[in-house]
């Protein structure tokens, strides 16, 4: 009885250990994403314990999440420049977007992008990707159709909840797309609630977007800090203090 107690306990501590591991994943990215911008090329995902960065090799445009302070930085290799956005000033975005519609607006948004409040969430049943068993969601927010294929066992090594907020504040980010923003926030609403890592994903719907991700590389083990650093040299701008002003001049 105590071996196997023992036996128990030690696999529990390799899951614990496991999923609070550093995690590098290399997806491939194809299609069209918002406004028919191009999303061919590869992607690769760090994921710390205090920090995510997704490096783009064809858009050379990165993405970098600080968890300690819910802040991301959108990272332009091209234009040297560096757009902070902290959670905070993501979902006052989102609200002031929806506050300042004006009467009308909305039947008209709703016959174009659909009804953000009317969503559903599907399982859909298993598949593998990258070797690994993922379980299949499909969720439908208006007029976009969202598919991923998420491995429950692969769990980001940050807080639960702070992972959750971040994805929310992703959809936040996108009030700056205009009137979409508000379908976008409840689609990573409910991506927040799936458990493990997205190894698979379709976006599509509206607006010319038909995007996917592949996974085809995953990765355990330590990633070292100047992965998670800021270019130096690059102009820096605070878009959430910008969307701030913008907004108050609209009052």
């Amino acid at each position: 009885m105590k071996k196997t107690m023992k036996l128990l306990l030690a696999a529990g501590l390799a899951a614990v250990s496991l999923c609070a591991g550093d995690l590098t994943i290399a997806f491939n990215s194809k299609g069209r994403g918002p406004m028919g911008g191009k999303t061919d090329g590869v992607e690769t995902h760090y994921y710390g314990s205090k920090f995510q960065r997704v490096n783009n090799e064809g858009s050379r445009i990165d993405t970098l999440v600080d968890y300690q302070t819910l802040t991301t930085y959108t990272i332009n290799h091209g234009k040297k420049l560096i757009q902070k956005m902290s959670l905070e000033d993501a979902m006052a975005a989102l609200e002031s977007m929806q506050s300042q519609m004006p009467e009308g607006m909305g039947a008209m948004m709703g016959a174009l992008f659909g009804d953000p409040s009317n969503f559903k969430v599907e399982e859909l049943g298993q598949e593998t990707v990258a070797a690994r068993n993922c379980k299949k969601y499909k969720i439908t927010v208006g007029k976009l159709v969202f598919q991923s294929s998420n491995d429950p066992t692969l769990i980001p090594p940050v807080p639960p909840a702070s992972f959750a907020k971040m994805l929310k504040a992703k959809g936040a980010l996108s009030a700056a797309m205009g009137p979409m923003g508000k379908s976008m926030a409840r689609l990573y609403e409910e991506m927040s609630k799936i458990k493990g890592l997205a190894l698979k994903t379709n976006m599509s719907g509206f607006m010319g977007i038909n995007a996917s991700t592949e996974a085809t590389k995953i990765s355990e083990g330590p990633i070292p800090a100047s992965v998670f650093s800021l270019p130096t040299g690059y102009k820096t701008e605070d878009l959430g203090k910008q969307m701030r002003e913008q907004a108050a001049k609209n009052h």
